[in-house]
């Protein structure tokens, strides 16, 4: 076993100190076919190729030396680094037209040329029998508009703001894809605005539409640059005014900038125009016109020359904006100017920028790919070596339990060697595990509170649990708790109730699984799956091997790490911040992340009532009928400590739940103070609190609180494991298979444990790449789904005596119909599926035994 075991942690080292970390990646593509460049250009992606085409620019004289600005119709696309001209074309030139790639194609809208603002809207697409581009005109915008903002969603294409023929406008339309039909939305708050951006991300209420920069323009009146920042709530159809575009403590201006959604809270701002010198040059062509003909003119139009002949370029920076903490910051500083009124691709992870105006008037046909634009700490060796250190020493305690393994009393209930409060400790931290480590920070950095009553449920429950379901299972004897629901209902009901646990907890192995390797993830580059199938063989090892002494000493072992890793976190954030904790407080409570009590009745939101209720159903589920903790109370030696397990895990909670739920909020503070910390990569919320660890904290220090992360999935793993193994050899084997030797019993447990493990790894890797924003709602909705009807029929056999086994198996039929009716069919919050299960499980189970 040791021999694989070595093998197994070879392998992980050099996975790990191979990686390299994130660069900036800076590649130049083919120039588009004209010396010059091009500005305003229109294009996306078709079938995989890059299309261009369109745009304006002065091809015999700079626009000081009187040039005529001329605009194009022509249309390009880029094949093995080639560009090559399309021989469709539109139907008159165009330029500075919102363009957007889309699963059917390339959608051009607007634009102007030298006669007219536009309204046509055209589709292009790629014939693979052509091996051209088709160009077709598909709609008419509901009014002409140029220097617009387009963005897309689910098939729905927004429009927001532009410019007529006079001025820029508020317009606000949305343009549905599966028939071409047109909506008018509600109009962009203040003043109207061009050349600005925008970009759909998500934010902490759902998805939203941002928008910023650009500025407000009226024929013949100096334009107002703009620095206001707004967001339409796509789920409330609402404008919500947000921080405006301020970096390092100024107000900036960005017009004819390009914007690209990165991660899963950020969006990144390449270049752009401030104000300064546009504004002089502006002035200057106001005054021009007032003095046209006088002796001023010939004045003005020299500084106008001047300006425009030495002009610096436009902004070299690429800037971030932060949804959740509502921050912008600085990302990257370019050695070279970004051009402005450019073409922006986003093509697989890459942002291409085509062509565009490096200063006013002189444009460039260079085309630049942006791969990655960030570069985070690196782990180090001194971190990995503590990580493989400490995962080592957790899977050395499981092998060293192994030699005591020699029948399956041992294997399942330890053989009544371990002491109520290691078995409370392991409750604690099956139940903290990584989920608690990640997800409950990730929640309140990115929400608030108003998940801090589930918690405390797990308190409120505990009495119950002590008096009701506790001295049933030390009065019966059992292995699992679902033989009571054989001597209480028939075997039927029993196996019913251990294969929903299995199933659950299948379910709960792979998002456990996941967790921690989304946060190797974020720390080294490691791919996801290769985290996923190292934990997972490393768990099947010492539990298969040690069983539940193994899952419970190591509990133990990764409590102690996990509180103390915590309490490190919180003193590491305060002693970074310049800020006294009642400052700290003000400040989330002024950006409302301390709400925890809705109580409104809302039972479709995550309320005051819908947590409450659902949580305590939930809770009682868990403790009360859950074999991997009622295995823990079967591991004591009499009812009182099996009690003292409970109120032990009971105990820790309350302080428990402060810390992590507190540090979420105290993330918030640190990242709104300084948000050039925060990457804009990060793909998935539950990472926020691994990220920090990793760069924020000493090495060594981070290195031993990533290993706590994964050493509690480990844990918690093995808890799952041991349990599934127990219940599928005393719920479905041995009932078919009495008088079967102890040993070979044992033999199959272990091998249980082994195909329970693999199950759960098959989970883990679906799930890594499937769209899941938030594992902790995925984890209640497993548990509302699954178990809720195996609560009822507990309740049902406890306090209903004249329940019958007809009445059980009706309820639990009817209430797992009714939650995956409720889950499907309803708007309901999945807190409360668990609250239904049981109580539809309950009802149900009673009308039909009086009936019987």
């Amino acid at each position: 076993m040791l021999k694989y075991f070595k093998a197994i942690l070879f392998f992980f080292c050099f996975v790990v100190f191979s990686q390299t970390p994130n660069t900036l990646e800076q590649n130049v593509l083919a120039p588009i076919p004209d010396s010059v460049g091009l500005a305003g250009m229109v294009g996306g992606v078709v079938d995989g190729l890059i299309i261009a085409g369109g745009g304006a620019n002065f091809p015999e004289k700079k626009p000081w030396e009187g040039g005529k600005k001329i605009y194009y119709n022509k249309l390009y696309f880029l094949k093995n680094n080639k560009w090559v001209l399309s021989s469709s074309s539109f139907d008159f030139p165009l330029a500075y037209s919102g363009s957007i790639s889309t699963k059917k194609g390339v959608f051009v809208f607007g634009g102007e040329n030298e006669n007219k603002t536009l309204s046509e809207v055209y589709k292009i697409t790629y014939s693979e029998k052509k091996s051209d581009l088709l160009i077709e005109k598909i709609s008419e915008l509901p009014e002409p508009l140029s220097y617009m903002s387009v963005v897309v969603e689910n098939d729905i294409v927004y429009l927001v703001g532009g410019k007529n023929n006079l001025s820029s406008v508020n317009s606000f339309y949305s343009f549905d894809l599966s028939d071409y039909s047109w909506s008018s939305l509600p109009s962009l708050p203040g003043l109207s605005r061009a050349l600005h951006s925008a970009v759909i991300q998500e934010s902490p209420g759902g998805k939203g539409l941002f928008v910023f920069g650009g500025r407000s323009v009226s024929n013949g009146k100096k334009s107002e640059p703009l620095t206001s920042v707004f967001m339409f709530d796509l789920k409330a159809f609402e404008w919500k005014e947000k921080q405006h575009l301020v970096v390092d403590k100024k107000e900036r201006v960005v017009m004819g900038g390009l914007s690209q959604k990165r991660g899963v809270m950020s969006f990144l701002v390449y270049g752009g125009s401030d104000e300064v010198l546009f504004n002089e040059l502006e002035e200057i062509d106001l005054l021009s016109k007032q003095q046209e003909g006088g002796f001023n003119l010939d004045s003005l139009t020299r500084r106008k020359n001047q300006i425009i002949k030495n002009h610096p370029g436009f902004s070299n920076k690429v800037l971030k904006y932060n949804t959740v903490t509502d921050a912008w910051s600085v990302e990257k500083t370019l050695t070279s100017p970004l051009p402005v009124t450019s073409l922006g691709i986003e093509k697989n992870s890459s942002f291409i920028i085509v062509s565009g105006e490096v200063s006013p008037g002189i444009r460039t046909p260079s085309v630049v790919s942006f791969s990655s634009l960030n570069k985070d700490r690196v782990f180090g060796s001194l971190n990995y070596f503590v990580l493989i250190f400490y995962l080592a020493i957790s899977v050395v305690v499981g092998l060293y339990f192994g030699k005591k393994q020699q029948s399956t009393k041992d294997y399942f209930v330890g053989g009544g060697r371990i002491p109520w409060w290691a078995s409370g400790l392991s409750v604690f931290a099956t139940l903290l595990s990584a989920i608690t480590f990640m997800a409950i920070p990730a929640k309140t950095f990115v929400d608030d509170w108003s998940f801090f009553m589930l918690n405390i449920t797990a308190i409120l429950i505990a009495p119950f649990i002590a008096r009701v379901f506790i001295p049933f299972y030390n009065k019966l004897s059992v292995v699992t708790a679902y033989e009571f629901l054989e001597k209480r209902f028939s075997y039927f009901v029993r196996a019913f109730g251990s294969a929903s646990f299995i199933l659950f907890q299948l379910g709960r192995v792979g998002i456990i699984l996941l967790l921690p390797s989304l946060a190797v993830s974020v720390v080294a580059g490691i791919p996801v799956y290769i985290s996923i199938l190292v934990m997972g063989v490393l768990c099947m090892v010492y539990t298969s091997v040690g069983g539940v002494e193994a899952v419970v000493w190591t509990d133990v072992m990764q409590a102690v790490v996990l509180l103390g890793g915590g309490l490190l976190a919180v003193f590491w954030i305060f002693s970074s911040l310049d800020l006294s904790v009642l400052e700290i407080y003000e400040y989330a409570k002024e950006k409302n992340k301390l709400n925890a009590f809705d109580f409104s009745i809302n039972f479709s939101t995550s309320s005051f009532w819908v947590v409450l209720i659902g949580g305590l159903f939930s809770a009682m589920v868990t403790q009360g009928t859950d074999q991997t903790i009622v295995q823990r109370y079967l591991t004591s030696v009499n009812l009182k400590n099996s009690q003292k397990t409970l109120y032990t895990n009971a105990l820790l909670t309350l302080p428990a739940t402060l810390l992590f739920f507190s540090l979420g909020t105290l993330l918030f503070a640190f990242y709104s103070s300084f948000p050039e910390k925060l990457s804009s990569a990060i793909s998935n919320n539950d990472s926020i609190f691994p990220y920090y660890i990793v760069n924020e904290l000493p090495a060594g220090l981070s290195g031993l609180l990533i290993a706590g992360i994964f050493a509690a999935a480990m844990s918690s793993v093995s808890s799952s494991l041991n349990s599934i193994s127990t219940s599928f050899c005393n719920d479905f084997f041995l009932p078919y298979n009495t008088g079967v030797k102890d040993q070979r019993v044992l033999k199959i447990a272990k091998v249980a444990t082994v195909i329970a493990g693999v199950f759960g790894l098959l989970l883990a890797l679906w799930m890594s790449a499937s769209n899941i924003k938030s594992l902790w709602d995925q984890f209640y909705k497993f548990l509302g789904f699954f178990t809720g009807g195996v609560g009822g029929v507990f309740l049902l056999g406890i306090f209903v005596k004249k329940a019958t086994n007809f009445g059980a198996i009706a309820g639990l039929l009817v209430s797992s119909v009714l939650v995956w009716c409720v889950s499907n069919y309803t708007d309901l919050s999945f807190l409360l599926y668990t609250f239904i299960g049981v109580l539809g499980c309950f009802v149900v189970g009673w009308v039909f035994s009086l009936k019987r």
